[in-house]
């Protein structure tokens, strides 16, 4: 059995705007064990990346609630400075911009060095040594020439190969990666994943994927979470969620993965959108685009429950109002 290298437990994240309070993460349960990928998925505006931000103390919202334990530390307690102690070191991330997340003015190695010079305590020769070792594994050619070069001189899919050096180069125990492929052509996209699945075997680095690509999903992730409007909907090992999906909002995503044995001509969507974070204040936030919805959906909000083992669904056609309490499951 392995241990639980990450716990998030009802976790609330807030923006306060002047047009009010924007509930971003409302309430969300994730865990994360040691060598485990763990993917999380939905649509743009679901709360995926804030999540991985607020994880890594990194957001400029508010936590209103919750907790997140990370190697039995509680990281909404830290210092700041204990803060970067640990961010960089045991928790890395690979943002979802590469360009805008290097600094355009020092070089590539300037920038990985730092990490190892902060956090492995060596000279600066040695950091340079460190991150033409680490250019070399994740397959940057003439990486002894690259490391002096600055990020305007590099492609997108080698920028995006220098965010997993830097982020791999002190070797962390949880890689959370928020949309590691966007952008890339197929051949680089693959090419990445290829890196991070060698670079979890050989390290055994836990992985926190945020994606909205499915087929990287399939390919990557151990288990899948999927979010929609700041909460998780639904929670199962990756087999189970892509055969047997339980949630009206999951098999809507399922649905719409183009198939080339399909005859269909149009591809299958999802009415309407995301709703604003807070708009909904009554009933399922999905109830505007699903299928199924009663005037129950419309009333009362589900809770997450364990459809299977292992199997979390929030949804009204697996539990009703009098089961509710009963069969209500603590997630995490």
């Amino acid at each position: 059995m392995k241990n639980k290298l990450l716990e998030i437990k009802g976790l609330k994240t807030y923006f306060y705007t002047d047009d009010g309070v924007v509930p971003a993460v409302d309430g969300v349960d994730i865990s994360i064990y040691e060598g485990e990928t763990v993917g999380i998925v939905g649509e743009s505006g679901c709360g995926k990346s804030v999540t991985s931000l607020t994880t890594m103390r990194l957001t400029p919202g508010r936590v209103v609630e919750g907790s997140i334990t990370f190697q039995q530390k509680d990281i909404l307690a830290l210092s700041d400075e204990e803060m970067r102690e640990l961010r960089g070191n045991e928790m890395a991330m690979i943002f979802q911009e590469p360009m805008t997340s290097l600094n355009p003015v020092f070089t590539i190695g300037q920038q990985i060095g730092e990490a190892v010079e902060i956090h492995m305590k060596v000279s600066k020769q040695m950091a340079r040594e460190r991150s033409i070792e680490m250019l070399k594994r994740v397959g940057i050619p003439r990486p002894e020439q690259i490391v002096d070069e600055y990020p305007h001189q590099l492609s997108g899919g080698m920028r995006q190969r220098v965010m997993i050096a830097m982020a791999m180069a002190c070797n962390p125990k949880l890689l959370i990666a928020d949309e590691p492929t966007t952008a890339l052509d197929v051949t680089i996209q693959a090419q990445i994943l290829d890196l991070m699945r060698d670079l979890k075997e050989k390290q055994g680095t836990a992985i926190m994927m945020i994606t909205h690509d499915l087929g990287v999903v399939a390919e990557m992730c151990d288990r899948v979470i999927v979010m929609y409007a700041g909460k998780v909907v639904e929670e199962a090992d990756v087999v189970t969620l892509f055969t047997k999906p339980q949630h009206p909002y999951t098999q809507g995503l399922m649905k719409s993965i183009p198939s080339l044995e399909s005859a269909e001509r149009r591809l299958y969507s999802i009415k309407g959108n995301v709703p604003i974070p807070g708009t909904i204040r009554d009933g399922c936030s999905f109830a505007p685009r699903c299928e199924f919805a009663t005037e129950l959906c419309r009333q009362k909000a589900p809770r997450l429950v364990e459809v299977e083992q292992g199997h979390l669904s929030r949804c009204w056609l697996h539990v009703n109002d009098r089961e509710d309490t009963r069969h209500e499951t603590a997630v995490g």
